[in-house]
């Protein structure tokens, strides 16, 4: 426990979501209104989504635990729920003030890249999502879900730091004019979605599997798919209304 009721765990991902939004609001280009306002609805909507996801998958647990299930600052929270919860949020916000999806999903872009370092380093910080064990030079001490220490693949500081490294990289970089609103959030997506991927085949940390493969490493994949769908639809639309050169 940390500052009486909350961990060290709440506190860290409630400093990313602040300096998320303040990252969003201050490089967001396209002027949208209500930016900050629906950025705290995206951040409850996921979180929401992230505590749900992971009780029901715990439920064995938290049948008998009822009063434990809102406590989402002791820890126990899920990344396909937040990433549902945020998608869900973008339609929301569009609903409520007539937003552009597309334009939400670009200048939100700081925001999950944010939050994604942030559970990446509490993570580690709770003994997930640590890899085999090593005594090469890049191995670190790291805890495990029994509190044992031992030097490992450090899987959640390369996680955060390429992710972090992606996210600054399709923010700043210019792209065409004429590309479609959306592009590049779902880039952003994408590539943050590969780094889970490719990182999840590592992991050792016990968590449920489907076909020999971890149901994490298998919700990446499916999502990958369909943001690697919308990004053809939108290069398709795209195509379809360039003015032609004749």
């Amino acid at each position: 426990m940390f500052l009486g009721t909350f961990t060290l765990y709440g506190i860290l991902l409630s400093c990313c979501a602040a300096l998320g939004l303040f990252l969003s609001d201050m490089l967001d280009k396209s002027d949208l209104p209500h930016l900050i306002d629906g950025g705290l609805v995206m951040v409850a909507v996921s979180l929401f989504g992230s505590r749900l996801s992971y009780v029901l998958v715990n439920f064995s647990y938290y049948q008998d635990h009822w009063l434990e299930i809102p406590q989402f600052w002791l820890g126990g929270l899920s990344w396909p729920g937040a990433l549902l919860g945020a998608a869900l949020s973008i339609f929301l916000i569009h609903w409520i003030w007539k937003q552009p999806a597309g334009e939400l999903a670009d200048s939100f872009l700081p925001l999950l890249g944010i939050l994604v370092i942030g559970i990446w380093l509490t993570g580690w910080g709770a003994g997930i999502g640590y890899g085999p064990r090593t005594d090469a030079w890049f191995g670190i001490p790291t805890a495990d879900l029994f509190g044992s220490i031992e030097r490992r693949w450090p899987l959640p500081i390369l996680g955060a730091f390429i992710s972090g490294a992606w996210s600054t990289i399709v923010v700043l970089f210019p792209l065409k004019r004429q590309r479609s609103a959306g592009t590049r959030g779902l880039l952003g997506l994408f590539g943050l979605l590969i780094i889970n991927a490719v990182i999840s085949f590592f992991r050792v940390d016990p968590a449920p599997r489907l076909l020999g493969l971890r149901l994490e490493s298998w919700i990446s994949i499916l999502a990958l798919i369909a943001a690697g769908i919308g990004l053809y639809l939108l290069t398709k639309e795209r195509t379809l209304y360039e003015p032609s050169d004749s």
